[in-house]
């Protein structure tokens, strides 16, 4: 929850309310005072009314960045309806950033509250200038007061007559010509109560300023540092890593660190490779042996067919050759069994008588 800036703006408002009513109360003194020289005390209360309008602008500056803020922290998102923030312009660029990481590295966090520092200083630069303007236009108006007294003084003591022996002549001469010096004196004294009084009230309205925008930074910075990542690479490569990164940019330190872990898992692919490779190497092995094997099987079988051929065509040439023996021995046994047929049949057969 994020401290509302009204709180200061009610410290002022009672503390020039107390300032009023002292210069109430002192009316006319301080009247008599002004007229001493009103034209510089005039430029002088109007330097004040300035920086007490500056210093309660810049308190209500920081409420509509408090309530931007305050609406980011609930809804978790930028709603771009809203009027972009002027004092929280890096914080703004860092959460429209889409590429931007879910925590913030040092460097990331250290930038970006830079950024918002160096406008709330801007905003109270003109505030601490108008304090030393007050200053600086009361000395201015002393010494021109002095300045006037000095010569007031010099013209009186140089109007006296030395000779004359009227003495109350001399003493109302003298009264007349210090009305001058009298007028130089209260030009310089008025001056320096008025530029004096009035440093002391912006010095306590620019005091609740810088407390109001040292809350306001503290509690953004506090919000801020839960986004935060101190160390961009766990483990023991974290203190090298700091250390080269202390002395480059966010994002050159953020892309080395990529680097760095884009090179470590290159290494754990190449050994992966390496381990893959050498199982295609024993696979390819395996299938070389057994490529040789299946050679020496098909030759093998080219024998076992030649050798199936050669026998084929002696046991074709034998049973040519056993056929060729059998019919001859049959055509043999042939002949002598006709022969012997035909013996038998000669033998019984009986002979015819010779005619006479």
């Amino acid at each position: 929850m994020m401290t509302n800036p009204h709180r200061y703006l009610i410290r002022m408002l009672i503390f020039l309310l107390v300032v009023f009513t002292i210069a109430g109360l002192l009316y006319a003194p301080l009247l008599q005072a002004f007229m001493g020289n009103p034209a510089l005390n005039g430029v002088i209360l109007g330097a004040l009314v300035l920086g007490i309008l500056y210093s309660f602008r810049q308190i209500l500056r920081l409420d509509p960045e408090r309530r931007w803020l305050m609406n980011v922290q609930k809804s978790g998102k930028l709603d771009n309806r809203q009027v972009k923030p002027v004092l929280l312009a890096t914080v703004y660029a860092m959460l429209a950033d889409q590429r931007q990481e879910s925590q913030l590295s040092a460097l990331s966090l250290r930038s970006v509250l830079d950024g918002v520092a160096a406008r709330l200083d801007e905003g109270r630069e003109i505030s601490r200038y108008m304090i030393g303007l007050l200053v600086f236009l009361g000395l201015l108006g002393t010494f021109w007061g002095l300045l006037q007294t000095i010569g007031a003084v010099g013209a009186v003591v140089g109007s006296i007559d030395t000779a004359s022996t009227d003495f109350d002549a001399m003493m109302k001469q003298l009264k007349g010509g210090l009305d001058a010096p009298l007028s130089g004196m209260s030009t310089a004294f008025s001056s320096s109560l008025f530029g004096l009084a009035g440093s002391l009230i912006l010095g306590f309205l620019d005091l609740q300023l810088g407390q109001a925008m040292g809350r306001f930074f503290n509690e953004l910075e506090d919000w801020l540092s839960a986004f935060a990542r101190f160390n961009d690479r766990p483990g023991a490569a974290d203190a090298n890593t700091g250390a080269l990164a202390a002395g480059m940019s966010e994002e050159a330190a953020r892309a080395l660190i990529h680097l760095g872990n884009s090179i470590a898992a290159g290494e754990d692919n190449r050994a992966k490779v390496l381990d893959q490779l050498t199982n295609v190497n024993m696979t390819l092995a395996a299938l070389n042996e057994a490529l040789s094997d299946d050679r020496r099987l098909r030759e093998q079988l080219a024998q076992l067919n030649a050798g199936i051929a050669q026998l084929s065509a002696d046991l074709a040439e034998d049973r040519s050759k056993s056929s060729l023996a059998v019919t001859t021995e049959l055509r043999t046994l042939a002949g002598a069994i006709n022969k012997m047929a035909a013996g038998n049949r000669a033998a019984i057969t009986p002979r015819r008588p010779k005619e006479s």
